[in-house]
């Protein structure tokens, strides 16, 4: 209540009424920070489109035939079984939390107007009010915290209700912003440059084939018929395999290359111009990738290891062990695991220095 204002006192009535407008909007204020930190907690999913409730449903029946073995992913150098129904359900249960936040915010942003309409220099004065409240929190509590977070949202509240307002003014011109609605879209974009299917035989007879290398220039070995990339991005590419059983595609850490794995043989392809850069071994057992996308490692039969960078080819190690790398994990700095002895005690420890590639043994620490 306002100081210094009586029961009964000319204006009490139109002072309890500010009051009331005031409270109102900054409680209507929280209630928006709510209905945005939901959405901001909900669970991440690399999908970057809202799936109606149709789709949810069919995803997880989807997810359920997956996890019960009944299906197998289409993609399957994307994801296992288990990882794509664990996306499915994590995106079923973000578009959930979306679709409710989008009915509650667009409820409580028209109740926050109307306030504003009716009262507008009272909103202001509490809203206000609250702003500094939320920057004093933020700062008291620091970078990471829930003030911090209330407080971005806050801002970026105001802003979209600035840029809402403009646009009802101009209602015929497209809207200024799009939500992103996987926090990183360039997974969903990477998947789609990189999801590979295989085949022992030819497709299609009609479709433009890439050979790798070109015909003329191969050795004689067999070869692996490969379509990667969906939709606009997808190509067809012949590859003369290796001595592996091993086939994947990835992306590499500068986004400009393709890592072909063909039953073992090994190829860096240009992303843009799908052209041969280099091969790199008959041999390749595997690949690792950092949780950043920014380290790219590729196991050549269990002896060695090649790692690349945003910048290119890093290092490559010399003979570890006599054949066979086990339990490998990737720190900060290092990669450690087993390597396989010629005598006892047959599997020891090592570890390779991500920035040079020196390797170390357990038993040299």
């Amino acid at each position: 209540m306002n100081p210094g204002v009586h029961i009964g006192a000319p204006g009490f009535h139109d002072a309890m009424k500010n009051d009331n407008v005031s409270e109102r909007a900054a409680a209507l204020v929280h209630e928006a920070l709510d209905v945005l930190q939901r959405a901001e907690h909900a669970p991440n999913s690399p999908v970057n489109t809202f799936l109606t409730a149709a789709m949810r449903r069919e995803m997880r029946r989807a997810a359920r035939r997956l996890r019960g073995r009944q299906a197998e992913p289409r993609y399957k150098n994307l994801h296992t079984a288990e990882e794509l129904a664990d996306i499915y359900e994590r995106t079923i249960q973000r578009d959930e939390i979306i679709e409710k936040g989008a009915k509650d915010f667009k409820r409580i942003t028209l109740d926050l107007g109307r306030a504003f309409e009716e009262n507008g220099p009272e909103a202001e004065k509490s809203v206000g009010k609250l702003i500094d409240e939320l920057a004093r929190s933020a700062e008291e509590q620091g970078p990471g915290s829930e003030a911090a977070l209330r407080y971005r949202l806050f801002r970026f509240l105001g802003w979209f209700g600035q840029v809402a307002h403009d646009h009802r003014r101009k209602p015929r011109a497209p809207f200024p912003y799009q939500v992103s609605l996987a926090r990183d879209p360039s997974i969903e974009e990477r998947a789609q440059l990189t999801a590979a299917e295989v085949f022992d035989t030819l497709p299609s007879s009609d479709e433009a084939v890439i050979a790798f290398p070109p015909e003329g220039r191969d050795s004689g070995r067999g070869r692996i018929y490969i379509r990667i990339g969906i939709g606009e991005a997808s190509w067809l590419g012949s590859f003369e395999t290796g001595h592996m059983n091993v086939c994947t595609i990835s992306m590499m850490p500068d986004h400009k290359h393709l890592f072909v794995a063909a039953k073992g043989a090994g190829y860096i392809i240009d992303l843009k111009t799908r052209t041969l850069v280099e091969q790199i071994g008959l041999h390749v057992a595997r690949v690792l990738v950092d949780e950043r996308g920014t380290l790219f490692i590729v196991d050549h039969d269990g002896l060695s290891l090649e790692g690349f960078g945003r910048s290119g080819r890093l290092w490559k190690t010399g003979p570890i062990g006599c054949g066979g790398i086990r339990d490998t994990a990737l720190t900060n700095t290092r990669l450690i695991g087993e390597t396989r002895q010629p005598y006892p005690p047959w599997w020891v420890g090592f570890s390779v220095k991500l920035a040079t590639g020196e390797v170390r043994f357990d038993d040299e620490l």
